[in-house]
């Protein structure tokens, strides 16, 4: 029987799903155990255990480069997914060890160095683009396991923006048949997931909102020598000043065409205008961070405006490693008024894993033969199976 076989017919899974967020600072890991029976679905999936892998220097600053500049150098770029790659799957390698323990499957979404929503003419049609790295071959040799990679590019060829995802995962974690729930995930981007009663994932919505933490994070390294603003303690000092608001506001497009946004809209030259006009009109520098958390807000409130009204939400749930910003959850709270706001602790789950534990549910679902994109959520012709496998050598390497 082929490893491929074993793994489709087997019908409980231990996957290790791997992801490096907006933020690009390290690997987030967290293994799940996956189980699905065709004659009874949907999956069912429990998170066991994870971890946070901070980059080497040389890492980092090698995707930092290929994420900010406007030209990359070809050959670079082909060498660089390959060695990411091998690092990703020495990262899995290691936490297997570690544990000692048994995984049967890695899920990795690598690290995206360009999306691209917007539908550009191309030789074909119009399409959107995407690219993450972290070449699947690198990781099956690695690792010696089988990897399933590549999420975005199946959703991207079926005319949709490759973006979101995990509303899918959300809906197979947290969807209720008695209660509506909004998933709200902070990191780099924002982004949310809008599960309504009766646990249906294809009646499932959910897109990007704005900016999550990736403008206070940039305004905290140029201005403060900071990596980030720790519990929102510095914004909590400044002003929102509107003019600032509404300069980050008009980066992010608004209607509801609008599904997924890449951190090409929230880039240098955002910041540069920002610094700039705080410094003509002589505001503090912890204003622009007061004002970047309030424009997250905002931008969080106009995405879910009209599900907030609906008389059997539950609550909003807070992931991602924005929750933990006790400034911006207090303008969140003040703006959404009589919503419950929480952590997704709440329902069991650790929002440090989520996002990593979401890929390790996609590869689940590759290998089980589950639709796991939601044409309505990405914009595409209609949902498909998300995800790309390379497999290890039949041989161990010499």
């Amino acid at each position: 029987m082929s490893l491929f076989q074993k793994l489709t017919e087997n019908k409980t899974l231990r996957i290790l799903g791997i992801n490096s967020g907006t933020s690009a600072d390290g690997l987030d890991l967290a293994l799940i155990e996956f189980s699905y029976d065709a004659k009874s679905p949907p999956p069912q999936i429990k998170i066991l255990s994870g971890d946070v892998v901070p980059y080497p220097n040389q890492i980092r600053r090698e995707i930092e480069r290929l994420i900010v500049a406007p030209v990359v150098d070809k050959e670079q770029l082909c060498r660089f997914d390959l060695s990411y790659g091998q690092f990703i799957g020495r990262t899995a390698a290691q936490f297997v060890h570690s544990r000692k323990a048994k995984v049967d499957l890695i899920g990795s979404h690598g690290q995206t160095i360009g999306h691209f929503s917007k539908k550009e003419k191309s030789p074909t049609g119009k399409y959107s683009a995407t690219m993450q790295i972290g070449a699947g071959s690198g990781i099956a040799i690695e690792s010696g396991l089988p990897v399933v990679t590549n999420f975005r590019s199946t959703d991207v060829a079926l005319s949709g923006e490759g973006a979101p995802l995990t509303p899918f995962v959300n809906s197979l974690l947290f969807g209720d048949k008695l209660k509506s729930r909004i998933i709200l995930n902070i990191g780099g981007i924002a982004n949310f997931s809008y599960l309504p009663v009766g646990h249906h994932p294809q009646k499932v919505l959910g897109g990007d909102c704005g900016p999550g933490n990736i403008i206070s994070d940039k305004i905290c390294q140029l201005l403060f020598h900071k990596p980030f603003d720790q519990n929102g303690s510095l914004a909590q000092q400044g002003t929102a000043r509107r003019e600032l608001v509404q300069l980050i506001k008009k980066s992010v497009p608004s209607g509801k065409n609008q599904r997924s946004l890449g951190r090409e809209q929230f880039g240098i030259d955002l910041i540069a205008r920002l610094i700039h006009l705080s410094r003509n009109k002589r505001y503090e520098p912890k204003d622009i961070l007061t004002s970047a958390l309030e424009a997250s807000a905002q931008l969080v409130v106009r995405s879910i405006k009209k599900h907030l009204d609906e008389k059997k939400l539950e609550a909003l749930y807070l992931t991602g490693g924005g929750r933990r910003n006790i400034t911006l959850v207090k303008m969140l709270s003040e703006q959404v008024k009589r919503v419950k706001i929480w952590p997704v602790e709440k329902l069991g789950a650790d929002g440090d894993l989520l996002e990593a534990a979401s890929f390790a549910v996609l590869a689940g679902c590759f290998v089980s033969g589950i639709g796991s994109t939601i044409s309505q959520v990405t914009g595409a012709e209609t949902g498909g199976i998300a995800g790309q496998l390379s497999l290890p050598p039949t041989r161990k390497r010499v």
